[in-house]
């Protein structure tokens, strides 16, 4: 125990606390590298006015908010390679990593290059030596740190007459370049921005700097102010100083938030707790994470409900405050739905892994981005319920995502509806009478009711039976085919009326993957499983099942359908029949 008595001494206590409650030293001590290009004297092609100084103004700002910082100006490519090896000699341990290009890049073959300033590109061969591919940088930016915060930011879209003469040699090819940049495909933890939304081209500006970087250096040094949010901040400067040609666009894998500058040492009410630093690879504790997600979304609701909405007239600061609300929510909102995908992917490519390692370490990024997904789903409910207490209460709250922790039931138990109706006239129903036949399968249910309706979902159910006495109190048992019926006082039990209609308000869509709004995740064995999940489900429209290979939670039930697309595996989309 000796070697361990510093831990109790007065300044490692001092140290501990600060590390806990003042994130201005918690910042200071996390680890910021980052890398700043800025290219304007081009040998071969139009030279730029404004990167030179986009370069110098960045390396302020991010020097200002503590990032170590490698910058190459006016860059070769042979000073271009050094500074990308010097900035990732120093990403070892590094909590965050950021870089910046401005200058000229183009995009061939779906492929984005940054270009040196004595680069010549007279033929498409030259890319790969004269050119540097931005994906290398992506990759050193990723090697070894897995889930930690990648920022890299572009301002790279200017028109370039060294996509035409790269055209030209390339003649009938040439159809593989594009115009501005293309989107770039990130790994976990990565957050990229672009000047302007792929495909487009960004202004170089009037000024002494170009319109995004202008707006990027101001809002980056706002207190409190996460990634995300400065983004929007950025993209909406950006698009009121160019009447709309340029909209900035970002794309974010990030597992945590991100901030230039800290915020306020005391967390405000309703925060959802950090996620946890760096990668982890730990499942169990990532579920664990997930449930504390989930009961901080329970005590705020407990809140909301407790406070109730605020009445009167709104004040000139409760509407500046309504407007920021709204921008952050739509940011929020944007993010979720990014997430959904990118789970989504995650799941489907889980249950394609081709061995045993692969699919844990698939698992473990499924788990990460569900984390997330759930995180950035609690800070928009938190948000729009701050919206509806300023607008009078006027709005619903917004059902909150959650995920369930640790290794969920093969069959979820069936919650039932909100307005079930006590006798089905697809039945012909009895108390204290069992069903003899063959039995689909059996689970909990709360109720008869929740039993009849997961039968009624089921197009093989041909009836039911819920139990009543200890021994089987809550079972349910559906059947696809009734022989007999007995007195037993320890049932009440349901048989499908002839000619009665079985599961038509759903529709099964094998081979498709329907993207919405997340209100409910749960493991199920079957299409008809994850069917019965979305019956159950208040405000349920849609469903996907996401097959059984997957190890987390592989029916997601929707409130909104957003689109139906392809699906490669076993999945199916679940989608509820419009009325006649």
């Amino acid at each position: 125990m000796r070697q361990f008595s510093w831990l109790f001494s007065r300044p490692a206590l001092v140290y501990v606390m600060l590390i806990a409650f003042w994130p201005g030293f918690a910042a200071a001590a996390e680890k910021r590298v980052a890398l700043v290009i800025g290219n304007s004297a081009y040998a071969h092609t139009t030279p730029l006015t404004n990167p030179l100084n986009d370069a110098r103004d960045m390396v302020a700002a991010l020097k200002s908010t503590g990032f170590d910082v490698v910058e190459a100006l006016d860059a070769d490519k042979r000073r271009l390679d050094g500074a990308l090896r010097s900035f990732t000699d120093k990403l070892t341990n590094a909590d965050v990593a950021l870089f910046f290009y401005a200058g000229h890049g183009l995009q061939v073959g779906a492929q984005n290059y940054l270009v040196p300033v004595d680069a010549k590109l007279d033929r498409e061969r030259d890319l790969e030596f004269e050119a540097v591919r931005l994906d290398f940088v992506l990759r050193q930016m990723e090697i070894d740190r897995e889930g930690k915060t990648t920022i890299v930011i572009l301002d790279a879209c200017r028109d370039n007459p060294l996509s035409r003469n790269l055209a030209r040699s390339m003649g009938t090819r040439s159809a593989g370049i594009g115009r501005g940049l293309a989107a770039a495909s990130t790994g976990l933890g990565t957050f990229i921005a672009y000047s302007t939304q792929p495909g487009n081209v960004a202004l170089d500006g009037d000024g002494r700097n170009s319109p995004f970087t202008a707006a990027l250096t101001k809002h980056i040094a706002v207190k409190g102010r996460n990634l995300p949010s400065t983004m929007i901040e950025v993209r909406k400067e950006v698009v009121a100083a160019t009447a709309g040609r340029q909209v900035p666009w970002d794309h974010s894998a990030l597992t945590g938030d991100f901030y230039f500058v800290a915020g306020d040492a005391r967390p405000s009410q309703g925060t959802v707790s950090a996620a946890p630093a760096g990668s982890s690879t730990d499942v169990a504790a990532l579920q664990e994470r997930l449930a504390k997600l989930e009961a901080e979304a329970k005590a705020r609701e407990q809140a909301t409900a407790t406070r109730g909405p605020a009445a009167g007239p709104l004040s000139q600061a409760d509407a500046m405050k309504i407007a920021e609300l709204r921008a952050r929510a739509a940011s929020v909102e944007e993010l979720t739905k990014d997430l959904q995908r990118k789970l989504f992917d995650a799941r489907r490519a889980e249950g394609q892994a081709a061995n045993q390692t692969e699919r844990m370490k698939l698992q473990r990024d499924s788990i990460n981005i569900q984390m997330e997904w759930t995180r950035r789903g609690l800070d928009l409910k938190k948000l729009k319920d701050e919206l509806a207490a300023l607008e009078g209460g006027a709005k619903d709250a917004v059902p909150t995502p959650a995920a369930p922790a640790g290794a969920p039931p093969a069959i979820p138990p069936v919650i039932p509806k909100t307005k079930s109706e006590k006798v089905s006239p697809n039945f012909d129903e009895a108390d204290n009478v069992a069903l003899t036949g063959e039995q689909i399968r059996a689970f909990k249910a709360p109720s008869p009711i929740a039993c009849r309706e997961a039968c009624e979902a089921e197009a093989s159910c041909a009836g039911y039976q819920h139990g009543k006495k200890a021994q089987n109190m809550g079972q349910c048992q559906l059947f696809s085919t009734v022989t007999a019926r007995q007195e037993d006082q320890s049932w009440r039990s349901g048989a499908r009326k002839a000619g009665a209609v079985q599961g038509q308000d759903f529709e099964i869509l094998r081979g498709k993957t329907v993207l919405g709004t997340e209100i409910k995740s749960a493991r199920t064995d079957s299409p008809n499983g994850c069917l019965i999940v979305c019956r159950n489900t208040p405000n349920c429209s849609a469903a996907t099942y996401m097959g059984p290979n997957t190890v987390v939670d592989n029916c997601v039930a929707l409130s909104t359908v957003g689109s139906i697309i392809d699906s490669r595996n076993e999945a199916a989309a679940i989608v509820r029949k419009s009325e006649p």
